[in-house]
């Protein structure tokens, strides 16, 4: 390797300034905040509402902000909206927002995801019809199964088969090259974000279950993410979706993807994929690319990719997944 491109890999391989990432969220957070509408809606409804506020969260808004309390009260009233993104995002926001205040319906809403889960152990986008499926598909599967892992770390009861279930599916399915795609009959080969929720979902599994980490499939995901990781792309999504005429790429979902990243190595506890530092890539891609007014986008809207963003820089999901003092309450049957 030639001086000049070592230089350029050592220099990605570096954290950006965090003067520059802590501006980043600021203007982010800014730009978040003028989206909401009355009643406290962000975007599209419950599902997009959730995402803005568990953003606004882990961005450094207080829970006691006006913008937040607004969010949190249309949450309280608007879900169980029937879908599994609305209630798995819910819970998460609302276990963000305040635990006690909110707790019936966090608990509610752990029920509505445990009882939709699929025969196989995923879940789909609606959990009335998910629980008399054979299967879903591993997007919806990635954010219900980070939800209930939330829950269960402050101690509301989840069942220990959700966890279970869950595991052997992604055990049996994992492709040979160690990635995972979009569902077991559609969408099947490797790409980036659903190899990341396979990571993920795995070491969820492991811990709920108290297996010995990390597991054989863990490391072969994850090696299957080291291998040609690059922050802008989702690696193998064209192929996994069909260019459509040119109209995908594997830029498809991006900033999911980074979300994706940043849930992976956190539940799994590591800073690199192979040899690439994914959160210092990532936060250097993210800085480059805000747009003037504070947020991000394409391929996603403005709303999804700046909560995306913001989630990311937050290192969001340690945090979810750390116990707090005060979350001593055990409800029976928990584990």
């Amino acid at each position: 390797m030639c001086l000049v491109a070592l230089a350029a890999c050592l220099a990605a391989e570096r954290d950006p300034p965090q003067k520059a990432v802590d501006a980043a969220v600021l203007r982010g957070v800014s730009w978040l905040r003028r989206e909401q509408k009355g009643g406290g809606v962000f975007g599209a409804g419950p599902g997009e509402t959730a995402l803005a506020l568990l953003a606004l969260r882990h961005s450094g808004v207080p829970a006691d902000d006006k913008a937040c309390r607004r969010a949190a009260k249309y949450l309280e009233h608007s879900l169980p909206d029937g879908t599994v993104y609305g209630a798995a995002l819910g819970l998460l926001a609302l276990l963000e927002q305040d635990l006690a205040a909110h707790r019936a319906k966090i608990e509610k809403l752990v029920g509505h995801l445990a009882k939709g889960q699929c025969r196989n152990g995923q879940w789909s986008y609606a959990y009335r019809a998910s629980a008399r499926k054979k299967a879903g598909d591993n997007s919806n599967t990635q954010i219900a199964i980070l939800a209930l892992s939330a829950a269960r770390v402050r101690r509301i009861a989840v069942p220990a088969e959700c966890f279970d279930r869950l595991l052997g599916y992604l055990r049996q399915t994992q492709n040979e090259d160690g990635g995972f795609g979009y569902a077991h009959n559609q969408r099947v080969r490797s790409y980036g974000s659903m190899t990341a929720g396979g990571a993920m979902g795995l070491a969820l599994c492991a811990a709920a279950g108290k297996l010995a980490r990390p597991l054989p499939e863990t490391a072969r995901a994850l090696a299957w993410l080291g291998r040609g990781f690059d922050p802008a792309s989702n690696r193998g999504a064209a192929a996994a979706f069909g260019s459509k005429k040119g109209k995908r790429s594997d830029s498809f979902w991006r900033h999911y993807w980074l979300w994706s990243v940043e849930r992976a190595g956190a539940a799994c506890g590591v800073r690199r994929f192979g040899a690439h530092d994914w959160y210092a890539a990532g936060a250097r891609y993210l800085v480059e690319r805000q747009r003037d007014d504070g947020s991000w986008r394409d391929p996603e809207r403005s709303l999804l990719a700046t909560a995306f963003a913001l989630l990311f820089f937050g290192r969001s999901t340690r945090a979810v997944l750390t116990p707090r003092p005060g979350d001593v309450t055990v409800t029976p049957g928990g584990r």
